[in-house]
């Protein structure tokens, strides 16, 4: 009996062991490598904790000469916070790529406060595109990883300091940081496309009384403004209708009509659309009640003639 039952615990002993080797198997068969070339990396942090502006050496880049196929794809992320520190959270998709004589780059940041952005960079006597990791007096405490595509004839993916405590840092390392501005084109070829928060195009941070800002000029085919204080009522009975002795005397004392902004106001808060259009129309009301009410006098002496 004790034989029988050395046998069967064995070969239950012998199954879970085969169970064990078949079930890794398809576990392994089911798992997902990389393409060729991808990579996952810990980049570290900065080295010198708060106060710190850094860069992050993507790739080389040509400068007068042509240059080997370099470029970096892939996103980076950095992070703070725990029970004694508050969280920051900063990641950025990068598209990069440097190749004979020409230097392609463009990213999508994400950050809970500053933005990252695209610089270049003399490091060690090479030319580089970097990054500069988005600023604030407390450091990325968890450091910068990566994954992604990365390739370069000089370093690749390395943190620089290059001020501490506002003061310049690695000046005999890295020098002539420059901005570069990106020259690639996105598209999103969507049949709808929603964008709950506010929107800054051709600045840094949008303001936040606006939903959209845009510096620079816009063009469009057409525009439409709702207005629901529409001055039809310059046409009721009990509107008073300034009259023109008194419009003439604010005009000399300020230079502008009355109930429309002055050139200096202009100059400093700008112009609501909507409502100066509203205000125009008012005036042209006006003016058109003055005209009717002077034709009226005329057809009078002309009568009493």
């Amino acid at each position: 009996m004790r034989i029988r039952k050395f046998r069967k615990d064995a070969w239950k002993h012998i199954m879970s062991i085969i169970c064990s080797v078949l079930l890794f198997q398809i576990v392994s068969a089911q798992s997902v490598t990389g393409p060729d070339g991808y990579k996952v990396v810990a980049l570290g942090s900065n080295n010198s904790g708060d106060h710190t502006r850094s860069l992050i050496l993507l790739h080389e880049i040509c400068r007068g000469q042509p240059l080997a196929f370099n470029n970096t794809v892939g996103t980076i992320t950095a992070f703070r916070g725990n029970q004694f520190a508050f969280n920051r959270a900063a990641i950025v998709q990068v598209n990069t790529s440097s190749a004979y004589y020409e230097v392609y780059g463009a990213i999508q940041s994400l950050s809970s406060d500053d933005v990252w952005k695209l610089k270049t960079c003399v490091y060690n006597g090479k030319t580089y595109i970097a990054l500069e990791v988005p600023y604030s007096g407390a450091y990325h405490n968890h450091g910068f990883q990566f994954a992604g595509w990365a390739n370069s004839s000089g370093e690749s993916l390395k943190c620089v300091n290059y001020m501490v405590n506002n003061q310049p840092v690695n000046q005999n390392l890295i020098s002539d940081i420059q901005d570069f501005q990106s020259n690639m084109t996105g598209t999103y070829d969507v049949g709808h496309m929603n964008i709950s928060g506010k929107v800054s195009i051709g600045t840094g941070v949008a303001d936040p009384n606006y939903q959209l800002q845009v510096k620079g000029k816009i063009r469009t085919q057409e525009i439409k403004v709702e207005n629901q204080n529409w001055p039809d009522y310059v046409f009721d009975p009990s509107y008073e209708l300034q009259n023109l002795k008194a419009t003439e005397r604010f005009i000399k004392e300020n230079k502008h009509l009355p109930g429309m902004p002055s050139a200096k106001e202009v100059a400093v808060t700008g112009l609501d659309v909507g409502e100066m259009n509203g205000r125009l129309l008012q005036k042209i009301e006006e003016l058109t009640l003055h005209i009717i009410e002077q034709n009226k006098r005329i057809e009078r002496l002309e009568a009493s003639k």
